[in-house]
């Protein structure tokens, strides 16, 4: 017997947000306008960033598809693995990252929408820009980063009484706690190095875990529960 749909499902699903959110939510807005701009940067500089007609389709479509629809999927398959033959801990916690995940896709949207508008913003009132970046900025960089190390802790910690490489739950850990110090980049003087070193490392946990949950989806179902 193949494995559960659902697992099948996040598989291919994690594939996609992998690849759609490093293509498409970055290495294509850092090819077209450098690195994402943060409160330390000059106003003028913060604007010329957002004046580009690409960023409405990549941040108001794009990653509304990648970075909520595809994710979600992944999530649920996750879920699947994590509480098929996992302890109570496990169970308990991969439905928590389940919830805290769900809870983190309209803040992904209403950042998404945030970004958008800023292109249009960036040729109006410059006091009018500062203030809707200082929101997108605060939303994006601080408060989905709290929400989105949430869901990721709770799946690791799940994942470290389950069939998950205990390698991979504490990578998951990593991630947790440097997006955790990143949320604070916008309203404390925490240092910008946490960024890059935060998104290393959540691409390299998302990758291991699409493997990880790619090889459950080849598996027999029975080999789940085993």
């Amino acid at each position: 017997m193949r494995a559960p749909y659902e697992v099948r499902l996040g598989a291919v699903a994690g594939w996609i947000a992998f690849i759609g959110i490093t293509v498409a939510l970055i290495v294509v807005p850092t090819a077209l306008a450098g690195q994402p701009p943060t409160r330390y940067m000059d106003p003028s500089a913060v604007m010329t960033y957002f004046r580009h007609p690409e960023f409405p389709l990549i941040n108001g479509v794009l990653a509304v598809f990648v970075g909520i629809l595809a994710i979600v999927a992944f999530g649920y398959g996750l879920r699947s693995v994590l509480v098929t033959g996992g302890d109570a801990r496990a169970r308990t916690f991969a439905d928590l990252g389940m919830a805290l995940l769900i809870v983190s896709a309209p803040v992904y949207l209403v950042s998404g929408a945030l970004g958008a508008m800023l292109v249009e913003a960036a040729d109006g009132d410059p006091a009018t820009f500062a203030t809707l970046f200082r929101f997108y900025d605060v939303l994006y960089n601080g408060g989905a980063d709290v929400l989105e190390g949430a869901w990721i802790g709770a799946f690791s910690i799940a994942a470290l009484g389950g069939r998950v490489p205990r390698t991979v739950a504490w990578l998951g850990l990593a991630v947790m706690v440097t997006r955790w110090i990143k949320a604070f980049v916008p309203v404390a003087g925490v240092p910008e190095i946490i960024i890059p070193i935060s998104g290393v490392i959540f691409l390299a946990w998302f990758l291991a875990i699409v493997v990880v949950l790619t090889r459950a989806a080849r598996r027999p179902a029975a080999a789940l529960t085993a």
